[in-house]
């Protein structure tokens, strides 16, 4: 059954059987997830995070040389750019030897896809997927079986600095559609009971939908909320808006996949009644930064090289963020350019890691698009996820009732691409809005050098405006 019957079907049944195929895949989920290697890695972090900075570098040069020499061995664009620039795998021994070699730009991943998997390695150990990214570039990758149990263990130690412990329940509020745009009306959350989590549609989070969600996790003990801060961020303002509190909150929230902004975590501390922890890792598996409980960004160096680039032409504390991962042997990224910035910090934390920290991550922000019925969407990747023909792509609102979708396409975008990716802008953005798409050689960038993926005239973030109101004053 391909996808999209997969999804109307799955459309089709009562939320208690939608529930049922949910945990039926949490079943999958946490076999790949939370497995031996997951529980092995897990107990390998918790050692390693409190290793002096010396030991860490050991172990982090040790991983290079590792990756370095089987991605010259067995990855043929790795083998033509060493011959190319005269060097063998010995020469690149340290961190410090990275930039001998040139950085891996997300068109040279789509160009040369096949080119950067490991030759040989087997097929039932690969794990195929696709990254919507913040641009609206769609990006194809290969993972190995152990990449995202690797992914997960750093994932959960960053969760358990903060007190929660792993297998209870909780919530998470992100952009799969587990919750189909073809019922706008409560319950907007489905139940994977399996991994004990509760899903919640963001495109569901309507004004109109709000009380019903609120009165659901009223009800609700859970251990931790986690999800996009825009998502968040809703519901903090929903009841901070009513004066509403939640009446067993959580331990901990923890946000990803977007910039977390001052104002945000402001607003869900006050409304949720919990400490907020951030994380930073692209889907690429090159790179990873969490907090601490003291709120460093602490780089996760077990999990590859971070290199902190200057910014041509920008502030000298702006870098740009260069990852090498270890984690992934069947399609190693070697200095890859995550597109996203971060602000460098200097001194050391109050928590005792050594490991090297960043004051902010400054990628990743966007606004949000406002549908006439509602609904307020704050990360739309996931509609490029099924068209990587396009090179980039800026949704850009003037009113309520109307969208322009700015895109930049490839030599290879062919009718189907546009078929299916107008599809799925329908299927995501609804019925009730206008949508125009507009091709364009390129899309401007703002002042940083990057875009933002949603431009909105409409959107009006109160709490954003009277927090630089009172700056102000």
């Amino acid at each position: 059954m391909s996808e999209s019957s997969w999804i109307r079907h799955y459309a089709k049944l009562p939320v208690v059987l939608q529930n049922l195929a949910c945990t039926l895949a949490g079943i999958k989920m946490r076999r790949t997830r939370h497995n031996r290697v997951f529980r092995d890695a897990m107990r390998f972090l918790d050692e390693s995070q409190w290793w002096t900075a010396e030991r860490q570098r050991e172990y982090q040069d040790d991983q290079l040389r590792r990756t370095i020499r089987h991605a010259y061995e067995t990855v043929p664009y790795y083998r033509e750019v060493f011959e190319q620039r005269g060097l063998r795998p010995d020469d690149i021994r340290t961190a410090d030897d990275l930039p001998k070699l040139p950085i891996l730009e997300k068109q040279t991943v789509r160009d040369r896809f096949d080119d950067l998997q490991s030759r040989g390695w087997p097929t039932r150990r690969q794990v195929h997927l696709a990254t919507g990214g913040t641009t609206g570039t769609c990006l194809h990758l290969i993972e190995d079986m152990d990449t995202a149990p690797w992914r997960w263990a750093v994932q959960w130690r960053h969760r358990r600095r903060f007190g929660v412990e792993f297998g209870r329940p909780f919530v998470v509020f992100a952009s799969k559609g587990v919750v189909p745009l073809s019922n706008m009306n409560p319950p907007i959350w489905r139940r994977n009971l399996v991994m004990h989590q509760t899903y919640v549609s963001v495109h569901h989070m309507t004004k109109q939908n709000m009380p019903a969600l609120v009165e659901y996790l009223q009800k609700r003990r859970l251990e931790y909320y986690a999800g996009f801060p825009s998502a968040l961020y809703l519901l903090a303002t929903h009841l901070l808006d009513d004066r509403a509190s939640l009446g067993q909150p959580p331990k901990m929230v923890y946000t990803g996949s977007e910039t977390l902004l001052p104002h945000q975590r402001s607003a869900i501390q006050q409304a949720l009644g919990a400490d907020v922890g951030d994380h930073y890792t692209p889907s690429e598996a090159c790179a990873f930064i969490s907090e601490c409980e003291q709120h460093s960004y602490h780089v996760d160096t077990e999990y590859g090289v971070v290199e902190l680039l200057p910014l041509d032409g920008g502030p000298v504390d702006l870098r740009r963020i260069v990852g090498t991962g270890f984690c992934n042997p069947a399609m190693p990224l070697i200095r890859y350019n995550t597109g996203d910035l971060a602000t460098v910090s200097g001194g050391d934390c109050s928590c005792g890691r050594a490991t090297p920290i960043v004051e902010k991550i400054d990628g990743r922000t966007d606004s949000y698009i406002v549908t006439p019925d509602g609904r307020q969407l704050g990360r739309l990747s996931t509609i490029f996820k099924r068209t990587p023909a396009i090179a980039e792509a800026q949704l850009v609102q003037d009113t309520l009732e109307h969208v322009t979708v700015k895109v930049v396409r490839s030599d290879t975008y062919t009718q189907e691409d546009d078929d299916r990716f107008r599809e799925d802008l329908r299927r995501y953005l609804g019925d009730v809005i206008l949508i125009d798409v507009e091709y364009l050689d390129q899309i401007p960038r703002e002042d940083n050098g990057k875009f933002r993926q949603i431009v909105s005239k409409v959107f009006r973030d109160r709490y954003k405006e009277a927090e630089n109101a009172g700056s102000n004053t």
